[in-house]
């Protein structure tokens, strides 16, 4: 009877299939063949190169991170039942878009099956599963993932508090610092909210307003999204859809009822999203916000006619911004303050323009050019302000991925309800990618980028004909692929 036998030459242990057999009166041993070696408990079998085939090559790190990723924000548990089906779409959504009777057959080349353990997909899953992910509570879910946001790599440093022991040697004020950025991680991002509205053309004929034009200039039917974001991270907070007449005053004004948006301190709208009803019920909600207020003529003759050019255009009242520098002045007004800024930039810019566009302008209405207002009713200095409103970008970032990187433009579904469930897919991929993006900082990099790095490394079935088994392998990560893995705490 054949068995196998460890034989160790030296530091290593080799395997092979060995039997007795009886010689002379004595037992005596065999080889069969060799197996190979043993290292670290595992078997690592010995393989003629020519006894190889290669049964199937598949995408597999991409879309493991994806997956780690999203078992760390506990996607299962809040997406419920139709999780996996759900988590595919978003998947595929982020790394390669199809239309959703050609995913079953995509999947195919890609190791997503065994990543969700699903024996068979055929696109009639997937549709339901956009059925159900429409009839789900999906406020709930928002709620949950960002929860689960706000907790990752929440961090209590014990040995912070082991320091106390030594605090006659130690700088007490630095410790109390540390321990209130380690302790205030939620916090932080508890403090402001930015939120603005985009729109996204789609292929249905059941909405029943009118077609309109985009903010590309193209016409056709739109349909809104509302969307907010933490000012730090970009994390997602909430969104809604909106028809595509609706305005965006109109908008902010039913998003005033919505009570996840008043758990944070500030915030931050653009200008085409506020009006004076708005203000007011801001302050009947006790709400600080920090927005921008259109300019018109009786804002124009009580504050920007009472600045001097030569006593705003002064250093102490000078901003350096990411790409600009203005200059500010201040005013009180409903409540809060009014800031008035000029920007000499934008005062030549519009000034040339007029000129080699032949237009004519009265002089006392240039003298308003360059000038913007802000609105807030923060305790905020006014260049904090500034800075929170000018360099807001963090929710056009989060408009720009879900445009581009996720492919959220335009929409090619036919009914309004797999319209919304698609911009719910779209969003829960956003949520992913600004994790990844967060733990990826400190390297300066993006999410995509980073897919990308990873979409080479590819699972690879193997059999051996002879020996009659089969085994995979990982292709060899690069020095790079094993730093990302590192940044986003994945592992092959």
């Amino acid at each position: 009877m054949a068995f196998i036998r460890k034989i160790k030459k030296g530091n290593a242990v080799y395997l092979a299939e060995v039997k007795n057999y009886r010689e002379e009166g004595k037992v005596k041993q065999k080889v069969i063949r060799y197996i190979g070696k043993e290292e670290d408990g595992q078997v690592i079998r010995r393989i003629r190169t020519d006894d190889i085939e290669i049964e199937s090559v598949k995408q597999y790190l991409n879309y493991k991170v994806l997956h780690d990723i999203a078992l760390r924000l506990n996607l299962p548990d809040i997406l419920g039942d139709r999780y996996k089906h759900i988590l595919l779409l978003i998947y595929t959504q982020i790394v390669n878009r199809k239309s959703l009777y050609k995913i079953p057959e995509y999947i195919e080349l890609t190791c997503l099956k065994e990543l969700l353990n699903i024996d068979k997909i055929i696109d009639k899953h997937l549709y339901s599963a956009l059925d159900e992910l429409e009839e789900l509570d999906f406020s709930e879910i928002e709620d949950k993932i960002f929860k689960e946001l706000l907790n990752i790599d929440k961090i209590i440093d014990k040995h912070l508090y082991s320091a106390l022991d030594e605090l006659e040697e130690l700088d007490f004020s630095e410790i109390e610092d540390k321990i209130f950025k380690k302790l205030s991680l939620e916090r932080k991002e508890k403090i402001a909210l930015v939120l603005d509205v985009t729109d996204t053309y789609f292929s249905g004929s059941q909405a029943d307003w009118k077609s309109r034009k985009g903010k590309d200039g193209k016409y056709g039917k739109l349909i809104q999204i509302a969307l907010a974001v933490t000012k730090e991270e970009g994390f997602p907070i909430m969104h809604r859809t909106y028809e595509g007449n609706i305005s965006n005053i109109k908008i902010f004004q039913d998003l005033l009822t919505e009570s996840r948006l008043k758990g944070f301190e500030i915030i931050i709208i653009d200008r085409g999203m506020i009006s004076y009803e708005n203000l007011s019920d801001l302050r009947a909600l006790n709400q600080k916000v920090i927005t921008g207020i259109r300019l018109n003529k009786k804002l124009k003759i009580k504050y920007l006619s009472t600045i001097d050019r030569e006593e705003i255009f002064q250093p102490e009242n000078q901003i350096k911004l990411k790409n600009t520098r203005v200059y500010i002045i201040g005013f009180d007004f409903e409540d809060g303050r009014l800031i008035a800024v000029y920007n000499p930039e934008i005062e030549v810019a519009k000034r040339m323009e007029a000129m080699e566009t032949g237009d004519s302008y009265k002089p006392e209405e240039a003298r308003y050019m360059g000038y913007s207002l802000i609105y807030h009713t923060t305790d905020l200095s006014e260049e904090e302000v500034v800075r929170s409103y000018y360099e807001k970008d963090i929710v056009e970032k989060a408009f720009k991925e879900l445009k581009s990187s996720i492919n959220l433009h335009p929409i090619r579904k036919y009914l309004l309800t797999h319209v919304k469930a698609h911009i719910k897919i779209c969003y829960l991929a956003y949520a992913i990618l600004s994790y990844m993006q967060y733990r990826l900082k400190k390297r300066n990099i993006s999410a995509i980028y980073v897919l990308e790095k990873l979409q080479p490394v590819y699972k690879v079935d193997l059999k051996s004909t002879k020996e009659r088994f089969n085994w995979s392998k990982i292709v060899t990560l690069t020095k790079e692929q094993k730093i990302i893995l590192d940044l986003l705490g994945c592992s092959v």
